[in-house]
């Protein structure tokens, strides 16, 4: 099993992480894919690691820096989700702030769950972020979703409130790294 940056080929890959992370179905495809299509796009390939096994990608985690959290929300919310209404981007909660590094999709393929997969491309996502200058680790998690939350907090992440996001009721979960120590 190896873990490493998608490239543009794994489009469609990252694409099927987005629309399994938010729950979405198939009907959503065509969009997603064409926003995992877009450097500019939160859910770019740019912007995800994938978890291969010979060669075939088996799971998927797209995070960024939270300093580009408005910017590139904005970005897909107003050209790649067709309809969105501008004032809902405007009220709609914040995900991550600046000084964050925002995990934001998650997902493993169901023949390769159960196998600590997924907090293998966390702790990934992490030390990416940490190779950034990043200590600080942000994600959300449904409410109505406790088990997954559970899985976060083993893996050190800590309530830090919720958040109403397009109606729904939301877990802000961090985490904190300590500074490695300078030798």
């Amino acid at each position: 099993m190896t873990i490493r940056k998608a490239t543009e080929k794994d489009t469609a890959y990252v694409a099927w992480t987005v629309l399994t992370a938010l729950d979405m179905d198939d009907s959503d495809l065509e969009w997603v894919i064409e926003s995992s299509a877009d450097p500019r796009s939160m859910y770019s390939w740019n912007k995800a690691l994938i978890a291969e096994e010979g060669g075939k990608p088996v799971g998927c985690i797209i995070s960024y820096r939270g300093d580009d959290y408005l910017p590139i929300r904005e970005y897909t919310w107003s050209r790649l989700w067709k309809g969105v209404d501008p004032e809902v981007i405007r009220k709609s909660a914040i995900e991550t702030y600046p000084g964050e590094y925002y995990l934001d999709s998650l997902s493993v393929d169901p023949d390769y769950r159960g196998h600590g997969l997924g907090k293998d491309l966390m702790r990934a996502a992490m030390d990416y972020g940490a190779s950034l200058g990043y200590r600080k680790f942000a994600l959300l998690v449904a409410v109505e979703k406790p088990r997954l939350k559970a899985y976060y907090s083993s893996l050190g992440f800590e309530e830090a409130g919720e958040v109403n996001f397009f109606g729904h009721q939301y877990h802000r979960l961090v985490k904190t790294m300590k500074t490695p120590k300078s030798t």
